[in-house]
């Protein structure tokens, strides 16, 4: 059985955007992964927010959670100004 969350609709998420291709960039670590966007949602399902994929994507970054909280650079290039980046 699946848990079910409070949807905040201010939260970008996969079925908003329909690029072809969803690109991680990090500039950071020097990060920068590809993926297409029909696979992503067959792995997460399209309501899947893009928050989410980047804490998946960037699993086992060592700035993800720092005392100062999440300093990992990873971001969408596809949302435009920096949303759902973690910063």
């Amino acid at each position: 059985m699946r848990r079910t969350r409070p949807v905040d609709d201010a939260v970008p998420r996969l079925k908003d955007h329909k690029v072809q291709v969803v690109e991680l960039i990090c500039r950071v670590c020097d990060r920068h992964s590809a993926h297409e966007r029909n696979l992503l949602v067959k792995a997460f399902g399209a309501s899947v927010s893009f928050a989410e994929i980047r804490r998946r994507m960037a699993m086992g970054c060592e700035r993800m959670q720092t005392p100062q909280g999440d300093k990992c650079g990873a971001h969408f290039p596809c949302l435009g100004n920096g949303l759902a980046d973690g910063n």
